[in-house]
């Protein structure tokens, strides 16, 4: 049987870089860096989904 994945199940930006170990406050900082990017975009919404597969990185700039 296959299950559908709602959107409860699927993390967003800020459960993946805590999962990560980052603090809330350094999540924040490079928030309002724009060092995060979803699969080569800027992250502006941490609670943006960002589901199992997708690239999380912290760019520096």
């Amino acid at each position: 049987m296959i299950t559908a994945v709602t959107s409860a199940d699927t993390p967003t930006v800020r459960d993946r870089l805590l999962a990560a170990g980052l603090s809330a406050e350094r999540i924040e900082e490079h928030l309002l860096a724009a060092r995060i990017m979803l699969d080569g975009e800027p992250v502006t919404d941490l609670d943006q989904p960002a589901p199992a597969g997708s690239r999380l990185v912290l760019a520096h700039r």
